[in-house]
């Protein structure tokens, strides 16, 4: 069998500093450090809770579990009591740690105060193929017939002015229902069902579109 590994290195051009610093941060999908319980036969659930300090932007999401992780989902609480799915992955595969990077216009970002909610699923069960033994139970480990769950991500840190002033430039940004649709290369949807004959058809062919249509109660 023949291996390898790849590695590759993106340089600034000559005499070009970055303005800000990356951080990689593991946001816990744990309430206690280092505590998991799954017991055989089963499919478990557990979560972690990570307050942000400082305007924070997170610019990729990779979740990380072992052999039993089965879906993450990281969403973001606002101070004001609203919510926001950051990234959703449904189908956690251990061979494939991928990670996910958000387009520089797209990645998320998010003032301080806001709690970011890490949700994780296991599949302890015979259907999940990558289970070695469905009959064992697992708790928290570094082996890879332990298990684990959080989110590594990165994150890039702004004072109260460049949040504003990001906001602001994306706002000015933002092109109508139109424009997005011939823009993007994977669109989401989100508008009231009843109006959903204003959805733009033609520069939607071809491409990738998620249906996350509103429904309204009547009144």
């Amino acid at each position: 069998i023949a291996g390898g590994s790849e590695i590759g290195l993106w340089l600034y051009p000559k005499g070009q500093e970055p303005k800000k610093r990356s951080y990689l941060v593991g946001f816990t999908g744990l309430r206690q450090r280092e505590f998991l319980d799954i017991p055989p036969n089963s499919i478990a659930y557990t979560e972690g809770f990570t307050a942000l300090k400082e305007n924070t932007m997170i610019t990729n999401f990779q979740p990380h579990f072992h052999l039993r992780g089965k879906a993450m989902k990281v969403e973001a609480i606002l101070p004001d009591g609203s919510r926001q799915i950051v990234s959703y992955v449904g189908n956690f595969n251990f061979n494939w740690m991928t990670n996910y990077i958000y387009d520089d216009n797209a990645a998320p970002i998010f003032p301080k105060g806001t709690i970011i909610q890490v949700s994780a699923w296991y599949d302890n069960t015979i259907a999940n193929k990558s289970n070695p033994d469905p009959e064992q139970w697992v708790g928290y480990g570094d082996r890879t017939v332990d298990e684990m769950a959080h989110a590594w991500m990165n994150v890039v840190y702004y004072t109260d002015a460049e949040y504003r002033a990001i906001l602001a430039e994306r706002k000015a940004k933002a092109g109508s229902a139109l424009e997005a649709a011939r823009a993007g290369e994977i669109v989401v949807v989100t508008i009231p069902l009843g109006n959903y004959r204003q959805v733009p058809v033609e520069p939607l062919a071809g491409k990738v579109v998620w249906n996350d249509l509103v429904t309204e109660d009547a009144e």
